[in-house]
C-alpha cells in the first residue's frame, strides 16, 4: 500500500511540471484574438501559428500547415462561445494582410519574406475554409494568389457576386481580370438563359476595358462558351485593331516582327473556332 501511495505521489510530481508546460504552450483563445490584432507582423504571425498549433494539438494531429475545414468545424463545436470571435478575428487578420503597406505600422526591416508568404498562403486556406460568407470580402482581397482564395470565393456562388461585380470596378486590372474569370465561372454554373446574358454583357464590358490585361481574359473567356461562334466577328476586329504592343515577336507570326497580346490572343480563339477544338479551362 505505502508502495503504492509512493508511486502516486511520485507520478503526480512528475506531471506537476508537464501539466505547467502543457498550459504554457497551450495559450488563452482571448488572448491569441488579441495579438492577432496586434499592428505588429510578427505578433500576428505568431498569434496565428498558436491558433493552428493549439487546433493541431486538439484534434491530435502531428502535420504541419493550415488546419482543414473538418478539424475547424470541430473546433469551433468545442469552443462555442469563442468560435465567433476567432472567425471574426481571422477574417479580419487576413484583410489586414492584404493591405500589408497600409496596416504594418512598424514593418520589421528583418522581414523574412518567404515566412510572411508561407504565414499568407496558409491563412488564405484557413479563412477560405471557415465556411462563413462574412469572409468574401477578404477572399476577394487575396483572389489575385489564385487558389484556396478563388475556390473559397466559388463556394460561395451567387452570394459572392454582389462584391465580385464591385471588383469589375476596383483600379486594379489584375483584380478586374481574376473578378471577371470568378464571377464568369459562378454563372456559368447556373445554366439559365439570365445567367447567360450576364456572362455575354460581361465579356463584352471587359472587351472595352482601358487594360490589355483585362481585354486579354475576356478573349480567353470567349473560347469556352458554347456559343463562342456569335463573337466572329468582334475577335476577327480585335485581331487586327487591338493598340496594346509588348516586347517581344508572337509566336504565331502575325503581329509581324511585333507582339500585340490580345491580338494573339484573339487569333488562337478564331482558330480554335475554325478547327472546333474544345478549350483548356483550368477552373
Amino acid at each position: 500500500m505505502r508502495k503504492t501511495l509512493a508511486v502516486l505521489i511520485i507520478g503526480i510530481a512528475m506531471c506537476g511540471p508537464l501539466y505547467a508546460q502543457q498550459a504554457s504552450n497551450n495559450p488563452n483563445l482571448s488572448d491569441i484574438v488579441s495579438r492577432m490584432e496586434n499592428a505588429d507582423l510578427s505578433a500576428r504571425q505568431a498569434a496565428f501559428n498558436d491558433l493552428t498549433t493549439r487546433i493541431a494539438s486538439e484534434e491530435h494531429s502531428y502535420s504541419q500547415g493550415e488546419p482543414s475545414s473538418d478539424a475547424l468545424r470541430k473546433f469551433f463545436a468545442r469552443h462555442p462561445d469563442q468560435a465567433d470571435k476567432i472567425k471574426l478575428a481571422l477574417i479580419h487578420l487576413l484583410d489586414t494582410e492584404n493591405h500589408p503597406i497600409i496596416q504594418d505600422k512598424n514593418p520589421s526591416p528583418n522581414a523574412d519574406a518567404e515566412e510572411e508568404s508561407e504565414h499568407y498562403s496558409a491563412l488564405i486556406d484557413t479563412v477560405a475554409s471557415l465556411d462563413d460568407e462574412r469572409a468574401i470580402p477578404a477572399l476577394i482581397g487575396a483572389m489575385t494568389t489564385g487558389g484556396m482564395a478563388e475556390r473559397g470565393l466559388l463556394k460561395y456562388g451567387d452570394n459572392a457576386l454582389g462584391p465580385l461585380r464591385d471588383a469589375l470596378k476596383n483600379p486594379d486590372a489584375l483584380v478586374r481580370a481574376t473578378a471577371l474569370g470568378i464571377s464568369l465561372t459562378i454563372l456559368k454554373k447556373k445554366k439559365d438563359p439570365a445567367s447567360h446574358s450576364e456572362v455575354v454583357s460581361l465579356i463584352h464590358v471587359s472587351l472595352k476595358d482601358s487594360s490589355f490585361v483585362v481585354r486579354g481574359h475576356a478573349v480567353q473567356e470567349i473560347d469556352c462558351l458554347d456559343d463562342r461562334r456569335d463573337f466572329v466577328p468582334i475577335l476577327e476586329q480585335i485581331a487586327k485593331t487591338d493598340p496594346d504592343k509588348m516586347p517581344g515577336k508572337a509566336l504565331d507570326g502575325g503581329d509581324g516582327d511585333e507582339f500585340y497580346p490580345v491580338r494573339y490572343d484573339a487569333r488562337r480563339v478564331l482558330r480554335d473556332i475554325e478547327s472546333n477544338k474544345t478549350c483548356n479551362t483550368s477552373r
